[in-house]
């Protein structure tokens, strides 16, 4: 008996299905924030994705102040927006996922990834936070609760810890 199907290969599919949903059928939305985080999801989500043959959407949503058209042209933002989608296209790429990339403006982000999921079928979503370095700072802003309140699918949230701040030496003699 040949077996031209791994252990191995199987599991990885099986762990990639059950992450996604018991029978969800659809594909994964990764939200690009600009964080040093962005690489660790898109690279999740793609893992993912090849394991259970699906495709991963990599959204990045720029907010249009209220004072400005919907359609207004925002270029710092929108050349920002396409660096950090040509980086996750590239580890994509290198990964062999199918992946599309999407620039979406919108006065909130947390209702235009909602939409996204929606509009795309996604079974997960993807979103990283990064929290602030003081104590204080606990708040998750109204995006994440936002998504968390109203996806249509599962939501994994990826906490990276606070910087902390370099502790400086006390290299004084005795």
């Amino acid at each position: 008996m040949v077996h031209l199907w791994g252990s191995k290969a199987r599991e990885e599919t099986e762990m990639s299905k059950s992450a996604l949903g018991e029978s969800a059928i659809g594909d994964i939305a990764v939200v690009i924030g600009g964080e040093n985080l962005d690489s660790n999801l898109v690279y999740l989500g793609c893992q993912m994705a090849k394991g259970a043959r699906r495709k991963v959407h990599l959204v990045h949503v720029i907010e249009v102040p209220r004072s400005l058209p919907l359609k207004a042209v925002l270029t710092q933002e929108a050349e920002r927006a396409d660096k950090m989608l040509d980086a996750a296209m590239l580890i994509a790429h290198r990964l062999g996922c199918d992946a599309v990339a999407e620039v979406v403006q919108a006065r909130d982000a947390g209702t235009a990834i909602v939409d996204e999921a929606k509009d795309h079928h996604c079974a997960l979503i993807l979103i990283g936070l990064v929290r602030g370095g003081s104590k204080a700072d606990k708040d998750l802003g109204k995006t994440v609760p936002y998504v968390l309140a109203n996806a249509p699918c599962r939501v994994w949230l990826v906490q990276d810890p606070a910087p902390q701040p370099a502790k400086e030496e006390n290299h004084a003699l005795k």
